[in-house]
């Protein structure tokens, strides 16, 4: 199983990027960040016990508004709007500190380690 751990925002003035240039962009400003984490896996035996353990995740999260679960072909994707009142480096340590936990349950649930 691979984890995938990253941090996705929304480009507030979207105008001033290229599409297909090689030169390179300059950073903009950003909203509505999410830390993002993406459990992989390729076997279809553990696939099927991952999408098993998406469906308790989803109802355990359901109604909450801090995480939300995106199925994917290989997986899943646990999202998490980034806290604004937190110190950035802060959030993201936490963030990485919790699918890091979450890796080690899913591979003891799907029978890697």
């Amino acid at each position: 199983m691979e984890l995938l751990i990253s941090m996705k925002a929304e480009t507030l003035n979207k105008g001033i990027y290229f599409k297909e240039s090689s030169i390179m962009q300059m950073p903009t400003a950003q909203s509505s960040g999410h830390f993002v984490a993406e459990f992989r896996e390729g076997d279809d035996e553990k696939l099927q016990l991952l999408n098993r353990y998406v469906d308790i995740l989803k109802q355990k999260l359901n109604g909450k508004e801090d995480c939300f679960v995106q199925e994917t072909t290989f997986g899943f994707k646990l999202l998490k709007p980034v806290d604004n009142d937190m110190e950035y480096m802060d959030a993201w340590a936490d963030w990485v500190m919790f699918s890091r936990g979450l890796l080690r349950e899913l591979k003891e649930i799907i029978g890697e380690e």
